[in-house]
């Protein structure tokens, strides 16, 4: 639902105010020219019932403004438009602040996470049936619905979101680097520290990277890249990377017990892996954090994950006795 334009509220509650709390001919006139202006145009009968819902909102306010006007308290003309000037006024600019808070205040709100090697699905009340969340191990997520648009903040770790279709209310996910924007749509992401993945599967997407002069805590962005089914972005150091065709779907293989990577740093590849496993694998060196991993790994299957590291890459494995394990050059 779009909101009326708030200059056509106003006027809309000035004649409603008008014709409660005038006396009666006033009243009559006034409530003469707010039905001939309602049939003007479609968007004023809209403003009407914004600015009749607001001033149902300010409680008792028109029971005690009628008493002012009843005789014999108002003695004079003068005094009588003076009383409705500050009435239309008041309530104008109390509805509006009512209006304002209605339109952006939250209608739900709740934070998610998983522990490592955790899974879980979340069905948003955001539709019938709602949005469909689905959230990797060790990863946590905070969510805000509004009238007028709905926002989940990635913190880190996977996530991917079937949303609800919704033209009126754009689906947002915010992260470090960007802002992921849709109406009704299925993609993926993967945030662990490095660089941010997003994948679309189904519909589009549009990606605005943070402005990184403003700070992370500014909402700030630059020109969006737009996303279609089978693209995949990676944005590094706040830099997107060109547009490639891919697996949109490889970023959530978790879901079936996978994990996919394709030329990922082996530093980002194993902050994945560790999500999902009880005890680290871990690198001490910077050159074998530089290493490039590709290859579709089982998920649950950590020893084979180990014996597979040496056989793709130049490494030798060294297991430490409390069960974690470091990757060494060989």
């Amino acid at each position: 639902m779009t909101a009326p334009a708030e200059k056509l509220v106003e006027h809309a509650l000035g004649l409603i105010v008008q014709s409660e709390v005038a006396p009666p001919r006033a009243a009559r006139n006034a409530l003469a020219r707010l039905q001939q202006w309602i049939g003007a145009a479609p968007e004023h009968a809209a403003a009407a019932d914004e600015a009749r819902r607001r001033w149902q909102m300010l409680d008792g306010m028109s029971q005690d403004l009628r008493g002012h006007f009843d005789p014999p308290a108002v003695a004079s003309p003068g005094r009588r438009n003076l009383l409705l000037s500050i009435a239309a006024l008041g309530a104008a600019t109390l509805a509006g602040r009512l209006g304002w808070r209605y339109w952006h205040a939250p209608v739900f709100s709740a934070g998610y996470s998983t522990r490592p090697a955790e899974m879980r699905q979340l069905s948003l009340p955001d539709a019938q049936p709602g949005s469909q969340l689905a959230l990797g191990a060790d990863t946590a997520i905070d969510v805000t619905l509004y009238r007028q648009r709905r926002v989940v903040r990635l913190d880190g770790g996977e996530l991917r979101c079937d949303v609800a279709h919704d033209a009126a209310r754009p689906f947002q996910v915010l992260t470090r680097d960007a802002r992921i924007e849709v109406v009704g749509t299925l993609f993926n992401l993967r945030d662990r520290g490095g660089a941010l993945s997003v994948g679309v599967e189904r519909g589009q997407v549009r990606v605005a990277l943070r402005d990184p002069r403003t700070g992370a805590a500014a909402d700030a962005y630059g020109d969006p890249v737009d996303l279609v089914a089978g693209e995949v972005l990676e944005v590094r150091d706040g830099t997107a990377l060109p547009v490639r065709r891919g697996d949109a779907s490889a970023l959530a293989a978790w879901r079936d017990g996978w994990l996919v990577f394709q030329d990922t740093p082996l530093r980002e590849a194993l902050a994945t892996v560790n999500a999902y496993r009880p005890l680290p694998i871990v690198s001490a060196d910077p050159r074998v954090d530089a290493l490039r991993l590709s290859g579709r790994f089982p998920l649950r299957d950590s020893a084979g994950l180990l014996a597979t590291l040496p056989q793709v890459l130049p490494l030798s494995v060294r297991m430490r006795a409390d069960g974690s394990a470091e990757l060494t050059l060989r």
